[in-house]
């Protein structure tokens, strides 16, 4: 019976898709490798297809039609299935007869009945050629064909002469298009190996890597040649084919967990993939984490071969001029044929030699020849403590640091391994995945890109930074890069201490090991040890706080170690991942760096001249902070808002940024529980807030500022005027919120059902209330499940226990909130009393998984 209705399909098609992944979940169970999975879910959807085909051609056109051939495409074809692969399959023909087209029909209706994942396609042979031609995907779909039934001669044929064309035709073009291809799907899939949520298919290193290395050595690489056997000589085609394997297993797992395609592995699904290929957690690592950086390892060898496989087929299609001069760099090292050759591989005996040959790409920037290349990774276990010790070898890695090459050069090292043997500190971080909000690569991958980051600020174009590479040459270049390569080393450690903290241990080892000059020793170990100062109190702390100002002042003591660290963070967070420093993150840092660094040149607040009276009293009933924190322009401005509050009460100002965020004042008088309604109001209307400054005069003139992150997503004509006219009637009529919670509740929470507590995935939460760092006022800070209308129900408990709120830092990345608060009760700090409150109804408030750890405990 068909199934027409189109639930039923999809009924049909999820019966199918869990007869097979529980197929694989019983493959995964009992140990079986990766191929195998694949070859056994090919068999079985084989023989829910060749029956259904033969079934549909009978009853439409009868037994004796010979016209039709169906062939399994694509990953169909490789025999690459996982639990909830699409089904490719092509019906062939003679030609394009009525005949053919009626019977070709039924068999596309006779498979979508059955509910499973087909992604079809009709030609004639001579149409697979035309249309491969025309399209390289088509092309390279076809290059993996398999037969499953009809018409075998049909089959035969195609083998024997349009495949050929398929495979050899155009093979210049198709070279050049396949390069092009993997280089532009690179770059949209992070462009790095070592991604912390990789894309097990399309990312780079995942089984379309494998595929286009195999198409390349079909098309580019004929037997006479070698085939892919030779190109891979040595353990590259082991290693290749074992890759492979473990990519085909991780991703039948993957879609098992997931229950569902799936081609990411997020984080949510390390642990239980890892569980799914047989890993347990050991003394030292946990389940998932051994599993990433197996991942890791595998990926890193589909993209040795991958390589090898584009240099050989290039060669043999591009051409580009070869140099047949031989130029002497060294007694033993030479550029022939444009790459850094050894004359004799016996001389990298003295390993020495090792840091020499990397030395001189450094300054050369040719690549290293196979022989040279393989004689270097022959040595690499003698690069030993000798040679971590030798005057000679340090000497050429600081002359590294010091050049114009220091992030191609330290790549290189890392690639071959010859970094991970010379600082083996550092070679405990490969690999290595840390759990830690907004990261996206593994550590060692993470230290190499912020190295890159800052060595690309000497040669910016980008305005924005451009002060930052004038900052940068006033230090010296080694210094830096040593300290921003070893300020990771401490993730390597399972210890008791911050990673800071177990890195600056270590440091001391190094700096003996490399003889560092004292004056330079200090100021990397100043740097390794503080590099998380500048970033948590730019982006947890009140920039117009003095007590943010002194503290930062009083840690690096000088501008000089102010620069370094500002270029050290800058480095550091820009390597988190490609959108981590943003324009407000940016703004931010700036911020409390210019403010830092004039109040070490002996600036300690500014005077407002003018002759006003009006502007003048203004001043002088503002707060000292909100001076010190804003141009002559801005407070002009809020000036002339505060002048016409008589007429509404109630003033506000948005200002759109390039970066799609907005900058909004509003100027009011100030009342009890002001700013848990100014955010009730916004998160109503669906705006996400960044950060808020809150000034409030004397006089109890308030003038706030808050970012606004969404604002492009929002902004519509008329919405600013709509939003100040809703404010209007929050703050002045009290009206806003009461009407649109009628039923009662005291919580955004609790009134949409829509809200949810996002997964904290590996992160612990905290709620933390600090008394002690300044007399003034207490610090609330958290680190939870973001979800909308927190900041409204924090904002609405605080009133709701007489606490005011004098600034918050509000920092939002991954559904993470990770906020701090400014508040005073009674005037100054809280009480003890008061702090256990708020403590246990800000656990209550953030979330369920909180609350109940806290009224567990």
């Amino acid at each position: 019976m068909q199934i027409k209705e189109k639930g039923l399909i999809k009924k049909a098609e999820f019966s199918i898709s869990r007869q097979l992944c529980a197929s694989a979940k019983e493959m995964l169970l009992v140990g079986l490798y990766g191929r195998r999975i694949a070859d056994e879910l090919t068999a079985m959807v084989d023989g829910m297809v060749l029956p259904v085909f033969e079934k549909a051609l009978r009853l439409s056109v009868g037994d004796q039609y010979n016209g039709l051939t169906m062939l399994a495409v694509g990953g169909f074809g490789r025999k690459d299935l996982a639990p909830y692969s699409d089904i490719d399959i092509m019906l062939l023909a003679e030609d394009r007869d009525l005949a053919t087209e009626e019977a070709a029909q039924a068999v596309l209706y006779a498979l979508w009945d059955t509910g499973m994942n087909i992604s079809h396609s009709f030609r004639t042979a001579g149409e697979c050629i035309e249309d491969s031609l025309k399209d390289i995907t088509v092309r390279t779909s076809l290059m993996d064909c398999r037969f499953l039934a009809g018409n075998k001669d049909l089959y035969l044929c195609f083998r024997r002469d349009t495949y050929q064309s398929l495979v050899f035709k155009g093979r210049r073009d198709f070279v050049g298009g396949m390069l092009r291809e993997i280089e532009a799907r690179h770059k949209s899939y992070g462009n790095s190996v070592y991604l912390l949520e990789p894309n097990v298919k399309e990312g780079i290193g995942g089984l379309r890597d494998i595929h286009s290395a195999l198409w390349l050595t079909k098309a580019a690489l004929s037997e006479s040649d070698g085939g892919l056997r030779k190109t891979l000589a040595g353990n590259y085609y082991d290693n290749f084919f074992k890759a492979y394997d473990f990519l085909l297993r991780a991703r039948a797992a993957l879609h098992v967990v997931s229950e569902r395609k799936n081609e990411v592995l997020a984080f949510e699904f390390h642990g239980p993939t890892a569980v799914s290929v047989g890993l347990r957690n050991t003394k030292r690592f946990l389940a998932d984490e051994i599993f990433m950086r197996l991942y890791h390892r595998k990926v890193k060898d589909i993209m040795d071969a991958l390589d090898k496989v584009k240099q050989a087929g290039g060669r043999r299609f591009i051409s580009f001029p070869v140099s047949l001069a031989v130029k002497k760099i060294t007694e033993d090292f030479v550029v022939a044929r444009r790459e850094l050759a050894v004359r004799d591989t016996a001389v990298l005996r003295d390993t020495d030699r090792i840091m020499e040959a990397v030395y001189i790409y450094s300054v050369t920037g040719r690549s290293f020849s196979d022989r040279l290349t393989e004689g270097i990774r022959s040595r690499l276990l003698f690069i030993n403590r000798k040679t971590r010790y030798s005057r000679k070898a340090i000497s050429f890695f600081m002359r590294i640091l010091s050049g114009e090459r220091v992030y191609d050069t330290l790549r290189l090292m890392h690639n071959m391994g010859v970094l991970d043997r010379f600082i083996p500190e550092f070679g405990r971080l490969r690999h290595l995945v840390i759990y830690e909000p907004g990261h996206r690569y593994t550590v060692d991958e993470h230290t190499l890109k912020a190295v890159k980051n800052l060595e690309d600020l000497k040669r910016t174009q980008d305005t924005r930074l451009s002060y930052l590479s004038k900052i940068m040459i006033k230090i010296k270049p080694e210094v830096l890069y040593l300290a921003v390569l070893l300020h990771d080393t401490g993730k390597g450690v399972r210890g008791d201490l911050k990673h800071d903290e177990e890195g600056y241990l270590m440091l001391k080892g190094i700096m003996e090991r490399f003889q560092v000059e004292h004056e330079d020793r200090s100021a990397i170990e100043f740097l390794v040890k503080n590099h998380i100062l500048l970033s948590r109190l730019a982006l947890s702390r009140d920039a117009d706080a003095p007590e943010t100002i002194a503290q930062l002042a009083g840690v690096v003591r000088n501008v000089d170690n102010l620069n370094a660290l500002y270029l050290m963070t800058y480095a550091d967070l820009s390597a988190v991942n490609p959108g981590f420093w943003t324009r407000w993150k940016e703004y931010l840092f700036k911020d409390l760096y210019t403010k830092t660094c004039n109040h070490l040149l002996g600036s300690r607040a500014r005077c407002f001249e003018t002759a006003d009276i009006g502007l003048k009293l203004f001043c002088l009933e503002m707060p000292e902070r909100y001076l010190i924190s804003n141009e002559n322009k801005t407070i002009r401005s809020d000036y002339r808002m505060s002048l016409e509050l008589d007429k509404t009460g109630v003033n506000v100002s948005i200002k759109e940024e390039r970066d799609g965020t907005a900058l909004m004042t509003l100027v009011t008088m100030d009342r009890p529980g002001l700013f848990s309604s100014i955010v009730g109001v916004l998160t109503f209307k669906g705006i996400n807030i960044r950060s808020a400054r809150l000034y409030t005069g004397n006089n109890s003139l308030v003038v706030d500022r808050i970012i606004i992150s969404n604002w492009d997503e929002l902004c519509w004509d008329g919405f600013e005027a709509e939003i100040a006219q809703d404010l209007g009637d929050e703050i002045i009529r009290g009206s806003y919120l009461k009407d649109r919670m009628k039923d009662g509740s005291d919580t955004l929470m609790t009134k949409r059902s829509r809200l949810r507590y996002p997964s904290m995935k590996r992160f612990e939460g905290f709620v933390e209330i600090d008394n002690e760092s300044s007399g003034q006022y207490s610090l609330l800070e958290l680190f939870s499940s973001d979800r909308m209308g927190l900041l409204y129900d924090i904002a609405k408990l605080l009133y709701s226990y007489g606490i005011d709120i004098l600034s918050a830092v509000i920092n939002t990345e991954d559904d993470i909130a990770q906020d701090v608060f400014y508040i005073r009760y009674k005037g100054g700090r809280l009480d003890a009393e008061t702090t256990l409150n708020i403590l246990y109804e800000v656990n209550k408030v953030t979330g369920p998984v909180f609350g109940e750890a806290l009224s567990k405990g």
